[in-house]
């Protein structure tokens, strides 16, 4: 069903009230942008699945075909979001509610509320823009740029521009590069016995409890070390190594025979990840061997800095200050310049550190303020 592209606040709420957490499908939150976007003349809509075909990206184009340039702007955000279980909510996390200027619900600031104010700044601008302009709203950003390594296997990179905005929360400030993460699991294999007889059995969990200790080591070198781009990640001037999962065991009269423990290295820009899991499996190799094995689940590129974008221009024109500072966390912009070759900034309404958390919140007024400006850019850059 076709349905007119209704203002910013009412997409917000229809978003949230979707659950798009990354572990399930997105499809229904993809129909209804779809919906908002089947009145608008003259663009064309493109979805690309997962393998199982339960999350889809959602692309759109508006204006002339993209050129040997890659001339236009890419305008993307991400359509997951985090789990809400074991957080202490005081309201519906799927409803969004207002006290005080501020907008409560999950995904309101990370990111379904750039979300809203893309799509409508894409419907107001498509039948009249002159570059190219896209519309990219991606699945799986929270776990890994998923969304944008099915795109990059399934486009080719010459039917999209070559810049990106990208509406991460950051303030309205400009933020030109970011860290990038590194997952791995241990997987443990033992022995089950009754623990009234320990010598029938293997345990899973005592190598991992000696992995961790190793991993703790490598983790005081990794911040004595520094890396490229240190100065720009003040608060964490280094390779972050955090141990995050240990699962195990089925009962405290049991020999666990089966465990695992799952961490993390977050890369500065311009650092080698494969060095980066050299070193690792070097300082777990006296451990590593058929009953505990390191395999690598995931790889979100940190996005580097970019010269002389025509969006950074735009953005500096409007008056959006430049944070001398990069993300800690990951985006979509990593994947995207690793994969397709698109250079990218962050920009966008609300504020990191209100995201990922109960009751999570942006400011009503910052919703507004982002929507003007975004139709400013635009207006700049494919008009």
């Amino acid at each position: 069903m076709t349905l007119p592209c209704p203002p910013v606040r009412e997409m917000l709420n229809a978003l949230v009230g979707i659950d798009t957490t990354s572990s399930g499908s997105n499809l229904a939150a993809v129909e209804l942008v779809e919906s908002w976007l089947e009145s608008v003349p003259n663009i064309r809509m493109q979805r690309i699945y997962d393998s199982a075909k339960k999350k889809a990206n959602l692309i759109a184009w508006a204006g002339p075909e993209v050129g040997p340039d890659r001339d236009g702007l890419i305008v993307s955000g991400h359509l997951d979001c985090v789990p809400v279980e074991a957080e202490g909510w005081t309201g519906d996390p799927f409803v969004v509610r207002e006290h005080s200027d501020r907008l409560y619900g999950r995904g309101v600031c990370d990111m379904k509320g750039f979300d809203a104010i893309a799509v409508a700044s894409f419907a107001q601008a498509a039948s009249s823009v002159t570059r190219p302009l896209v519309l990219m709203m991606s699945f799986d950003e929270e776990v890994g740029s998923h969304g944008i390594a099915a795109i990059a296997d399934q486009l080719d990179p010459s039917v999209l521009p070559r810049e990106a905005l990208i509406g991460e929360p950051t303030s309205g400030k400009i933020v030109a590069l970011h860290k990038g993460h590194l997952r791995f699991t241990l997987s443990s294999t033992g022995k089950n016995a009754h623990t009234a007889f320990p010598q029938d059995g293997v345990n899973a969990i005592e190598p991992l409890a000696e992995a961790a200790v190793r991993l703790a080591e490598l983790r005081r070198q990794f911040e004595q070390e520094g890396g490229p781009n240190a100065d720009r990640f003040p608060e964490a001037p280094f390779l972050v190594l955090t141990v995050a999962i240990i699962e195990g065991g089925s009962a405290i009269n049991v020999v666990p025979d089966d465990a695992r423990l799952g961490f993390g290295v977050r890369l500065l820009p311009g650092t080698d990840p494969e060095a980066v899991e050299a070193r690792i499996r070097s300082h777990l190799r006296p451990l590593l061997g058929d009953k505990l094995r390191l395999t690598r689940d995931a790889f979100s590129p940190p996005m580097p800095e970019h010269q002389g974008l025509k969006i950074r221009k735009a953005l500096h024109d409007i008056g959006a200050p430049l944070d001398p500072h990069g993300a800690p966390f990951g985006t979509d912009g990593g994947m995207l310049f690793a994969k397709l070759g698109v250079q990218s900034l962050l920009w966008g309404p609300g504020d990191i550190q209100n995201a990922h958390m109960p009751d999570e919140w942006i400011q009503s007024h910052e919703l507004e303020t982002s929507a003007s400006d975004l139709r400013s850019i635009l207006g700049r850059l494919v008009f």
